[in-house]
């Protein structure tokens, strides 16, 4: 079942994973989706998603040598690879929670502002995005989904930092299963004492998630149908008596999509800069016309008929 998505993961000894196109069953299963698609741990309590912005440019004076990190903020981070016609400078920086921002373009946009004035003649050539999940206590998960059970096996959390904690997930996974003795894997135990440090944080991470739940279903009552959006942009409207609805305008067609996620009812907000829904909550994310992109939500939008 190689490139269907998984919608639901039930039974015990075997497991039984239910996808799009089928079932599939096995002694152990591990879920790696970053955010578990299973909420019977509670992980989307603990962790918050974030969005970051990495752009490349050519022509960029004077050119950088190695990976630079500020401390300060706006972050910004900086480091040279190799371009077809010379060096290019990648530039990372202004992210944000998934949902959060009220307008990514204008982040990425002045991403591209503060290089040109710090590196005359830089040329934009290419533009990335990425999202990761930051744990309420700094270290990825990588265990049982619940408590008691070998059998059902979760890792993410990775913090932006995939390239090394992935590969730290994976060797801890497999020395889990395969009966080994890496003795530092222990901290990074999805069911650790080490996860009450982060116990505080984890409260403030859910105080905000009631906060953009409540605004996000008080904003529409502000907006009420009326005119398409413009050309690229996407609004969340009222258009009728029951539940809001998303409204874009993209290649100047007009979508309406059921703007509440369907992971746990969050109001979905217009992602300018790559013409998608994503979800303030969990980070859940979908397209124009309502399919789902990731997030622990595991079924798209139902298009909404005008």
């Amino acid at each position: 079942m190689e490139g269907a998505r998984v919608r639901r993961v039930t039974g015990r000894g075997p497991v039984i994973v239910t996808a799009e196109t089928g079932t599939a069953t096995a002694h152990t299963v591990v879920v790696a989706t970053n955010m578990p698609i299973l909420d019977r741990g509670g992980f989307f309590a603990r962790a918050s998603a974030e969005r970051s912005y990495c752009l490349a440019f050519a022509g960029a004076e004077p050119t950088v040598a190695g990976m630079y990190l500020s401390a300060d903020s706006p972050s910004r981070s900086l480091r040279d690879a190799p371009g077809p016609d010379g060096p290019l400078l990648l530039v990372g920086g202004n992210g944000h929670g998934t949902g959060r921002a009220s307008s990514p373009r204008a982040r990425i946009d002045d991403l591209v502002a503060w290089t040109r004035q710090h590196f005359p003649g830089a040329e934009l050539t290419h533009t990335w995005s990425a999202q990761d999940y930051v744990t309420s206590h700094a270290l990825p998960f990588v265990g049982p989904l619940v408590p008691g059970r070998s059998d059902l096996m979760v890792a993410g959390g990775y913090a932006k930092w995939g390239m090394t904690n992935g590969v730290a997930a994976a060797l801890a996974l497999s020395s889990r299963l395969l009966d080994g003795h890496t003795e530092w894997a222990a901290v990074l135990d999805s069911w650790s004492a080490a996860w009450l440090r982060g116990v505080p944080q984890a409260a403030l991470l859910n105080a905000e998630v009631g906060f953009e739940m409540t605004r996000g279903w008080l904003s529409p009552l502000t907006r009420p149908g009326g005119r398409a959006p413009a050309e690229g942009k996407g609004e969340v409207r009222l258009d009728h008596v029951g539940l809001p609805t998303g409204v874009s305008t993209v290649d100047g067609v007009v979508r309406r999509v059921p703007a509440v996620c369907p992971h746990l009812g969050g109001v979905l907000r217009w992602n300018d800069a790559e013409h998608s829904w994503d979800c303030p909550l969990h980070g859940s994310r979908f397209d124009k016309d309502g399919a789902l992109l990731e997030g622990p939500a595991t079924c798209s939008l139902t298009r909404v008929r005008d």
